[in-house]
């Protein structure tokens, strides 16, 4: 689907917050992982899409809320989120069966929620799992799938550095998530995206380039940059984010 038209297909578009949320959070899972992150680009949008896996690890019952703060640049014109229950190796398909989950905007992370991806103190939306879809989507392999798309203005553009997105990355407790795949797809019949880098952004991260994968693959520079580093075994901080630059045909 073209990111242009998906302002349309996005049927879970943030809605206002509706109150302080003052229920505790049930005992949940282990360490969350970001499989994939995903950038797909047209000439008047940006779609960010973040895979989670969600192991249920200690998880016993309850209705479960998460929280996910916005990237950059700005606000996303709208986002969804779909829970799948899917075995983390598997692949995901556009016909792949899900739940969408249902989604509230809020001014920061509420008491209630557990900090998926990015900073608690910013503004962004929750997530609610209900239990009954999270006990379907956990009930064969132990683990959940989610899958969080915004959809954003295109940033604009900079001859020297190219354009940039800001993606938020995951802290659970004191551990950073690893980060699997990064791509970044030009979805528009005449592919317009030359080229791309990404490396972790913030005031500790190592600014080292990451490996990202351009779809469809462009013609080869002539000046190659640093051999990138794969994003798993990348030294992450709790304040990191992922910077993803990329520049035009």
């Amino acid at each position: 689907m073209k990111v242009a038209a998906l302002a349309l297909a996005l049927s879970l578009v943030v809605a206002p917050a509706s109150g302080t949320a003052t229920r505790s959070s049930p005992t949940l899972f282990s360490l969350p992982s970001l499989l994939r992150i995903r950038v797909e680009a047209t000439r008047d949008r940006v779609l960010v899409v973040h895979d989670v896996s969600l192991p249920r690890g200690e998880w016993q019952a309850g209705d479960v809320d998460l929280y996910v703060a916005f990237g950059a640049p700005g606000t996303p014109r709208a986002m969804d989120a779909r829970l799948y229950a899917l075995d983390p190796g598997a692949e995901l398909r556009s016909d792949s069966p899900y739940e969408a989950i249902l989604m509230d905007r809020a001014s920061r992370r509420p008491s209630s929620a557990y900090a998926l991806l990015g900073p608690p103190q910013m503004a962004g939306t929750v997530l609610h799992l209900r239990e009954a879809a999270f006990r379907r989507a956990t009930s064969s392999t132990g683990v959940a799938r989610i899958q969080v798309r915004a959809l954003l203005d295109l940033p604009a553009e900079d001859a020297r550095t190219g354009r940039e997105v800001v993606v938020r990355l995951g802290v659970w407790g004191r551990e950073s998530l690893a980060i699997g795949r990064l791509e970044i797809a030009s979805p528009d019949s005449a592919p317009w995206i030359a080229r791309a880098d990404a490396h972790l952004c913030g005031p500790e991260a190592d600014s080292y380039p990451l490996a990202i994968a351009v779809l469809p693959t462009p013609a080869p520079r002539r000046q190659a940059p640093p051999f990138p580093g794969a994003p798993i075994l990348a030294v992450r901080h709790p304040t990191d984010d992922l910077c993803i630059r990329f520049w035009t045909s």
